[in-house]
C-alpha cells in the first residue's frame, strides 16, 4: 500500500510539472528532465539488470532529482518562469531543499571527523534514504515549502518570514526525519 502512495504521489508531482510547463512553453526544462530521466534509467539498468528499468521504483522515486538537475538550464529563462507561480516557487523550492539536506551532509561529515565515531555513517544513509527512497516525505516537504515561497511572494507588506527562515524549516524537517527514523517510527 505504501508503494501504491509513492508512485501516486510522483506521478501527480511528475503530472503537475509537465503540465505547467507545456502551459506555460517551458519546453527546455520539461525535455532536459526527460533525457535525464531515460538516459539516468539506461544507464541503471545496465548496472542493475531487473531492479532498475524505466518505470522501476529506483528511478522513478528520482523525479524532484531529475526536475532538480534540469532546473540548472531553466535559470536562463527566468523571464518565462514568472508567468507560473508553480514553477518558479518549483525552482526556488528544489535548490532551497536540495541546499538544507547538504548542510545536514557537512554537519553530520563534521560530526564523524570530530568525534572520529564511524557510528555516525547511518546517519549519512539516512539522510540518503531521506532523499532517494521517501518521494512522499520528500515531495511533500517540497509542496510545503513551495506554499511558504509562494505565500512569502503574495504579500505586499513585509512578509512575515524571509527565506533564511524557510531554510531552517526545511533543516528541521530533515532533523526531524532523522529522529523518527531512528527510533523506528518510519
Amino acid at each position: 500500500m505504501g508503494t501504491l502512495i509513492s508512485y501516486a504521489v510522483v506521478l501527480a508531482y511528475a503530472g503537475v510539472f509537465v503540465w505547467q510547463c507545456c502551459k506555460y512553453r517551458v519546453y527546455g526544462w520539461l525535455f532536459i528532465s526527460l533525457v535525464l530521466w531515460i538516459v539516468l534509467a539506461a544507464m541503471s539498468s545496465l548496472v542493475l539488470p531487473g531492479i532498475a528499468g524505466l518505470f522501476k521504483p529506483l528511478n522513478l522515486f528520482l523525479m524532484p532529482v531529475y526536475i532538480l538537475l534540469s532546473s540548472c538550464f531553466a535559470l536562463y529563462r527566468r523571464d518565462s518562469l514568472k508567468q507560473s507561480a508553480y514553477l518558479t516557487t518549483l525552482l526556488y523550492g528544489c535548490w532551497l531543499q536540495f541546499s538544507a539536506l547538504v548542510v545536514c551532509w557537512v554537519l553530520v561529515l563534521v560530526l564523524c571527523l570530530v568525534k572520529n565515531v564511524i557510528l555516525l555513517i547511518p546517519l549519512l544513509v539516512s539522510l540518503f534514504q531521506m532523499f532517494l527512497w521517501q518521494p512522499v516525505f520528500w515531495i511533500g516537504s517540497q509542496w510545503i515549502i513551495m506554499l511558504l515561497l509562494f505565500l512569502r511572494s503574495t504579500e505586499t507588506e513585509k512578509p512575515l518570514w524571509s527565506v533564511r527562515t524557510v531554510l531552517f524549516f526545511c533543516l528541521f524537517e530533515q532533523l526531524l526525519y532523522l529522529m523518527m527514523n531512528f527510533r523506528g517510527k518510519l
